[in-house]
């Protein structure tokens, strides 16, 4: 019961972070000077005409078409979204851990609700060390157009504190490259239209979405 409750809490925590990202983008947009508008240049265009590069779910564009204060401001909202969620996941971990110590007659069952719960503060943890040139980096790679943020941004944390050993990362992510273009993990994708190979930095062909 416990458990439940603080996974749904946590949910609705971790689904402000595109809202916050959004409003925060939003203002740093309507804060700064719009640029003389270019056509030849896409990061000029209206931020929702950007968007629709994403809305296709190919993120990569997505982040190559957003200005440096578009991109900062989307990172500092994700960045404070998951602060917020690792604040209340704490908060409901030292509750539940109080009353389970209250009751020396809890069942086992209520302990390891205890126990799974406070494994769980440090998934949103350090997200503070991604930095845009890092997303700027792994998005250059055609290999990851597809790959949604919230993955991105988590292997990226990995890599900046030290979670995972760079065999672990690169397992990872070539796992979730090969999910990506077999369409097996996100079948949407495919609906964007397959057209032709593309050589990738790592020498393996993987299709593109035109």
């Amino acid at each position: 019961m416990l458990v439940n409750l603080a996974r749904n809490g946590s949910l609705r925590t971790a689904q402000c972070l595109c809202i916050l990202a959004a409003l925060l983008l939003g203002r740093a947009l309507a804060q700064s000077q719009a640029p003389a508008k270019d056509n030849g240049d896409p990061k000029t265009w209206p931020y929702d005409v950007r968007l629709t590069a994403r809305g296709f779910g190919n993120i990569g564009r997505w982040w190559s078409l957003m200005n440096e204060n578009d991109k900062a401001a989307f990172l500092d909202g994700y960045q404070e979204a998951m602060r917020q969620a690792r604040s209340h996941d704490k908060t409901v971990c030292e509750a539940m851990l109080q009353t389970t110590l209250k009751n020396p007659n809890s069942p086992i069952e209520a302990t390891e609700e205890v126990i799974f719960m406070c494994s769980t503060v440090s998934d949103t943890a350090e997200y503070d060390k991604v930095t845009v040139k890092a997303l700027d980096n792994f998005y250059s790679d055609p290999a990851n157009q597809f790959i949604v943020l919230g993955w991105s941004m988590g292997h990226l944390r990995d890599k900046a504190s030290g979670r995972k050993t760079e065999g672990q990362l690169l397992d990872a992510l070539k796992a979730e490259q090969k999910d990506i273009h077999d369409c097996s993990k996100y079948p949407h994708i495919c609906k964007a239209g397959i057209t032709e190979s593309q050589p990738l930095k790592s020498g393996i062909h993987f299709p593109v979405c035109c």
